[in-house]
């Protein structure tokens, strides 16, 4: 009897043991799924607020990724300054998600799209790359984008044959968008004729089928703001003013190409900048 009475109590434990064992797990389980769920409340409520905010540089001549990084720099501490960014610094593929994480400001980050093979469409591919790692990281659906140069062809190759959904704000600092470029940017024109050469620059002639496939048809549903530099009455020493041009926002200042990318030497460019992304 009395070893009866033992089975039953120890029955009776088991089974509260059980039910209490059961009652934490759904209600941590519940706690989990409650703070995953303001998690994602949170960001689709802020992302519309704060936009990442991604610098790209433009043609590098001695094609180093590591002098590519450095480009924009003076801007991006500008914008840290001027505009209340949290600055980043620059994304690799060894960035780690915290190092992008801000839940106060919206972030300003560099990054280099250079890699083998050096043509365009190979730079796409790793914008793209760039922006899901940024998107990912921040939680933002879209992002803004900053570019010189070619960082522009980059950007508008990426937006065509890519993603246009992942893009709110595009600005392009002396971006040859119709190809024209003149000076030494004639030596790319010339290196088209009847070669298969699909180096980056030499896709930047307008004489070549990249740029006139890219140029084909006009991907909207982006705000683009383009800003050109005029120093002689037709362009900035190496891109043609009527080049940059696209769409309706465009804007002309009085500085030379690389100038166009540094606050301190091209203010009329980076107040239109401050505008833009204020």
């Amino acid at each position: 009897m009395r070893n009866k009475s033992k089975l039953i109590v120890v029955i009776i434990v088991l089974v509260l043991l059980i039910i209490s064992f059961n009652a934490e797990y759904i209600v941590t389980k519940t706690k989990s799924n409650l703070v995953l769920s303001l998690i994602g409340d949170f960001s689709a409520t802020t992302q519309e607020e704060k936009y990442p905010l991604l610098l790209l540089h433009g043609f590098n001549p001695v094609y180093s990724k590591r002098i590519s990084e450095f480009m924009l720099k003076d801007m991006q501490n500008s914008i840290e300054q001027d505009l209340d960014y949290s600055n980043k610094g620059l994304i690799t593929t060894s960035t780690a998600c915290a190092e992008l994480q801000d839940e106060t400001k919206p972030i300003v980050v560099r990054a280099s799209y250079l890699s083998i093979p050096l043509n365009i469409p190979a730079y796409g591919d790793n914008l793209a790359a760039i922006i899901n790692k940024i998107k990912w990281c921040t939680g933002a659906k879209k992002v803004d984008i900053l570019s010189h140069s070619m960082g522009g062809i980059v950007t508008r190759y990426y937006l065509k044959h890519i993603d246009s959904n992942s893009v709110r704000k595009v600005v392009m600092l002396g971006t040859p968008n119709n190809g024209g470029l003149y000076n030494v940017g004639e030596i790319a024109d010339s290196l088209v004729g009847e070669s298969k050469i699909n180096l980056d620059f030499v896709q930047l002639s307008e004489n070549h089928h990249f740029m006139n496939r890219l140029n084909e048809k006009f991907v909207g549903g982006v705000e683009l703001y383009t800003i050109a530099g005029d120093i002689d009455g037709k362009g900035d020493g190496l891109v043609l003013v009527s080049s940059v041009a696209l769409g309706d926002n465009n804007n002309v200042v009085k500085c030379n190409h690389v100038a166009l990318k540094h606050p301190s030497l091209c203010p009329e460019a980076y107040r239109f900048v401050k505008d833009i992304f204020s």
